[in-house]
């Protein structure tokens, strides 16, 4: 399917003109949390931007299969769990709720389905039997682990030299070959999260987790992959490392399309920090569209700070733009009309690597013209134009909307 849609690609370090392994299919897979606490407005920001670039493939004409990981198996989330005093399931089944409840809150609807990895450790034991067998991965005192210097292109998404893997070594461990080796099958005495393998009774490493779940879904290779950016290395790299070596096949992914993180006083958020603010908190105190226009306006690849204020100032803007088009409604000779012209530059703005920032302004723009058009023709056109934008961005101008 011919597209104009570009994305930066973290794997070339430019824009690539975008092109689905199957024509009109788009599958894309995103990391998504670890549930051990509440979903905090950095993690909004991550979700939103792939919900507008699955919403905007779909209105071009692809099939789009979103799918989204939630972490369930992790050693914090154990340790958490007894802090609380409360039952592991009971634990996990309430930070799940939460974060599905959030969100639904935020209007995120294009994710075709959530899968905890929890379900997937019998795809994980098969994919290490697989990579034991073709020589890139060693037991090792009751762990598995996979061995880099089996797979030179190791570090080739984060452009990393192996003199600088060697400066950032992983999980240090006296048994393993290489300091920069990670684990695929971890051995321990949690009796809360482990599983029967043929190494004895363990648990599955983070990274071997996601790249069960997507091809469980997708096969050996998919369209795109996303998430925060610093989750590039070494979570991204060691999937590739995984799925290549364990099928042949390559490229595992066609498209690394990564986020910058949000900040707030320019430190990343982190509850260590304390400098985390919640979205079910912040949904209590703002429409969910103007979080929407705010967030989505920041380019996705940039860090950003994130600024209360602004956010007060957007929630006056999206009532503003709702004003106007209802305005633009009323002017409007009714009927199916096309687009309005114009609405070029509102799609040049989303091929050029999904610019928010120029498509929200331009549909503030247009809808300040549709609000003064005397010409109801006219005024049908900038409707359509403005339902049509405000459908890919997901925000809603009439409350009949979906």
């Amino acid at each position: 399917m011919p597209t104009k849609l570009r994305l930066y690609d973290t794997m070339t370090r430019r824009k690539e003109t975008f092109r689905s392994i199957v024509p009109g299919e788009a599958t894309m897979f995103v990391c998504g949390p670890t549930i051990q606490d509440f979903m905090h407005v950095g993690h909004a920001r991550t979700y939103l931007f792939y919900d507008m670039l699955a919403r905007y493939l779909a209105y071009i004409g692809y099939n789009v299969r979103f799918l989204l990981n939630i972490t369930d198996v992790d050693e914090g989330i154990v340790n958490r769990a007894k802090a609380e005093g409360i039952r592991l399931s009971s634990f996990t089944s309430k930070f799940r709720r939460s974060f599905l409840t959030d969100m639904r809150g935020l209007g995120i609807r294009s994710v075709s389905a959530y899968e905890s990895v929890s379900k997937f450790v019998p795809v994980v034991i098969e994919q290490i039997k697989g990579l034991l067998s073709r020589g890139y991965a060693y037991p090792a005192d009751g762990n598995i682990y996979f061995s880099i210097d089996a797979f030179p292109d190791f570090g080739k998404l984060s452009h990393l030299t192996r003199e600088q893997i060697m400066m950032r070594p992983l999980e240090i461990s006296r048994v393993k070959k290489n300091q920069a080796d990670f684990s695929l099958w971890r051995a321990t005495s949690s009796v809360e999260q482990q599983w029967e393998s043929p190494w004895g009774r363990g648990t599955p490493g983070w990274h071997i987790q996601d790249t069960a779940v997507s091809s469980k879904h997708f096969g050996a290779q998919y369209d795109i992959h996303g998430g925060a950016r610093e989750l590039i290395y070494p979570h991204h790299e060691a999937e590739i490392a995984q799925m290549e070596a364990l099928t042949g096949r390559k490229p595992f992914v066609r498209f690394w399309v990564h986020t910058g993180l949000l900040t707030q006083r320019w430190e990343k958020m982190s509850k260590s920090k304390g400098n985390v603010l919640r979205i079910k908190d912040l949904l209590k105190d703002y429409d969910p569209n103007a979080l929407r226009l705010y967030l989505l306006r920041m380019h996705h690849t940039v860090d950003a700070e994130f600024d209360e204020s602004e956010v007060r100032k957007w929630e006056a803007t999206y009532w503003r733009l709702r004003d106007l088009a209802k305005a633009t409604a009323d002017r409007s000779a009714g009927g199916h009309q096309k687009l309005h012209p114009s609405s070029a530059r509102f799609f040049a703005a989303m091929d050029d690597d999904m610019d928010g920032r120029s498509a929200i302004d331009f549909l503030l723009k247009v809808a300040r013209k549709g609000a003064r058009e005397r010409n109801g023709r006219e005024a049908s056109r900038i409707l359509q134009l403005l339902l049509t934008g405000s459908s890919i961005l997901g925000v809603t101008l009439f409350d009949a909307e979906n």
